[in-house]
């Protein structure tokens, strides 16, 4: 650009007239007489930002609320979760200010860079349609290392696809049939389930992979004596336990990645805070920006209804929305959840 610039400007000099020299090299007036100031473009970033009960907030206070968040060694929210978070504490924010806050302070998750790869045909996968609670259960296992005593132990988790609660988990060095069934019998009898299930004609379902451990005619016995249906994912298809896999992703990051276990002990301390910042505090996109355990309330409440997006997916959607506290303080949703916390069921 300024090269051509350079050109019209040389024969506007030597008697051309500039409109013409302008059309010669193909730049607008406007162009050539623009000086740049050296500010940048556009409207200057506010300093401050509102609360609903009128109070102005400098955003270095925003960003110590934001900091406070992610304090929680569980609570990896990016930026759309954290505009969320900060609209259910009373403040007027989008996502585009939370954005900046977070990338200047380096708060943002690192982008992850997908490889291109040539189209599939793929069939389609069976999901758990959204019914209620605990209809249908998704099961599986995940390896645990265990630093100290430099051996693998097995996580088992049960965990509804419909609210993603996770009621009852196991982890141990070795993991039979008989475990599966102790667990299954440790979620029928914990209080949230059993509220559930003993209200309503439908029986669970529980689904899972054909592990040893899941085929066994020892479970399949005891399922059948409960009423509890069992279904088995296609072979090498993952993808049809595609809640629990989703799961052992998290599981991974903020757990097994970031801890040396020295023990089992050890193991079972650390997945006990886990297990109780993802039931009742770590918020999800897919339920509305609630945990599992705050999404229950308001589904109890009648406040959450599902419908079917655009590509005829099922979602939750708000038939009224709660209203945030403008003062900051805990929601009606919040102080049920802060005394109704969910029971975890652990191994001996």
């Amino acid at each position: 650009m300024e090269q051509r610039r350079e050109i019209a400007n040389a024969y506007a000099h030597k008697g051309l007239g500039l409109n013409i020299a302008l059309a010669i090299v193909g730049i607008k007036r406007s162009t050539f007489y623009y000086k740049p100031n050296g500010r940048a473009r556009g409207k200057p970033c506010s300093t401050h930002t509102k609360k609903l009960n009128g109070e102005l907030v400098h955003n270095d206070k925003v960003l110590e609320l934001i900091l406070k968040t992610l304090s929680n060694e569980y609570h990896d929210y990016g930026y759309q979760v954290m505009s969320v978070e900060l609209k259910k504490q009373g403040y007027i924010i989008n996502e585009k200010k939370v954005y900046r806050l977070m990338g200047e302070n380096h708060l943002l998750h690192a982008s992850v860079k997908s490889s291109k790869r040539p189209k599939r045909e793929r069939i389609n996968y069976t999901v758990p349609p959204l019914t209620e609670p605990f209809s249908t259960v998704e099961a599986d296992l995940k390896y645990i290392y265990i630093h100290g005593q430099n051996r693998n132990a097995y996580l088992l988790t049960m965990l509804c696809t419909f609210c993603r609660l996770a009621p009852v988990w196991r982890l141990n060095f070795t993991m039979k049939s008989a475990d599966v069934n102790e667990l299954l019998e440790s979620m029928l009898q914990n209080m949230i389930v059993k509220r559930y299930i003993n209200n309503r004609a439908l029986k669970i379902r529980i689904r899972t992979d054909n592990g040893p451990q899941f085929i066994a005619h020892a479970l399949a016995s005891e399922l059948k004596s409960k009423q509890i249906a069992h279904e088995f994912i296609h072979l090498a298809t993952p993808q049809e336990n595609a809640h629990i896999e989703s799961f052992h992703n998290t599981v991974s990051r903020l757990v097994t990645n970031k801890n040396v276990f020295h023990s089992l002990d050890h193991a079972k301390q650390v997945f006990t805070e886990f297990f109780n910042a993802y039931n009742n505090t770590r918020v999800m996109k897919s339920l509305l920006y609630y945990s599992p355990s705050q999404f229950l309330s308001l589904w109890d409440k009648g406040i959450v209804g599902i419908k079917k997006d655009h590509q005829r997916k099922e979602i939750f959607f708000f038939k009224e929305k709660p209203h945030p506290n403008p003062d900051g303080g805990s929601s009606p949703e919040e102080v049920f959840v802060q005394t109704n916390l969910i029971p975890l069921a652990t191994s001996s």
